[in-house]
């Protein structure tokens, strides 16, 4: 089976959050819970996938700017 690749890495997607918080455009507590949309958008990712014959991991929403050790792993989610 096919793996698809990330196009960006955690370090980079935190960087990304950071500067939206010092820009005033969210806060910590906003990254807790995903966005509007979220489940309807990992059940198209599923499918997607799924029809394509690619293997995936099913993607967890977590916020990367808490506890970054715990968060090291490969299956983040913006």
């Amino acid at each position: 089976m096919k793996r698809l690749k990330r196009t960006y890495s955690p370090e980079d997607a935190r960087k990304v959050l950071l500067d939206g918080i010092a820009k005033g455009y969210w806060t910590l507590e906003d990254l807790d819970s995903p966005p509007p949309g979220t489940a309807l958008t990992f059940s198209e990712y599923r499918r997607f996938c799924a029809n394509q014959g690619f293997s995936f991991d099913i993607p967890v929403y977590k916020n990367l700017l808490r506890d970054p050790e715990e968060n090291q792993q490969d299956d983040f989610i913006l």
